[in-house]
């Protein structure tokens, strides 16, 4: 029998859901795209996962950014001296598949899935087609 007073390693080691696997796709997407042979420097990883988390909320202040850039963060693989953006990513992505999780494919892929069943935008009939008018339907001889 275990002493509730007990460190419990499973509850102290974070686990990666959705959410914070959304968070590291979309920051080594973001170093994979943006500047991949410079150095990362700490104060560009803490911002870059901050700020990425705080899209994932929809942009609220009063959202879950801080908790979820926390559990991003805790995740993170340790950042060595000199590593690149794009090394960088790499390990990030590591973490991602590890994890369980699907990594983008492409570069169109989102990070995020988008939802299946919501109609996309209408499109414009071709003005070069003429419209088709239905035959005109024969009498009905019912009650004739």
């Amino acid at each position: 029998m275990t002493n509730p007073t007990d460190l419990n390693t499973e509850e102290a080691t974070p686990r990666l859901d959705a959410f914070t696997a959304a968070v590291l796709v979309a920051v080594g997407e973001h170093f994979r795209t943006v500047n991949p042979t410079e150095v990362l420097e700490n104060t560009n990883l803490l911002v870059c996962v901050g700020a990425e988390a705080y899209n994932l909320v929809d942009r609220r202040l009063a959202g879950d950014a801080p908790a979820l850039s926390k559990a991003a963060m805790a995740l993170m693989p340790e950042l060595r001296e000199g590593i690149t953006r794009g090394e960088y990513m790499i390990l990030v992505r590591d973490v991602v598949l590890t994890g369980g999780h699907d990594w983008p494919d492409g570069e169109n892929d989102r990070a995020i899935p988008r939802i299946t069943g919501i109609p996309g935008p209408r499109t414009e009939p071709d003005p070069s087609q003429k419209p088709t008018v239905p035959a005109a339907r024969p009498a009905s001889k019912v009650g004739a």
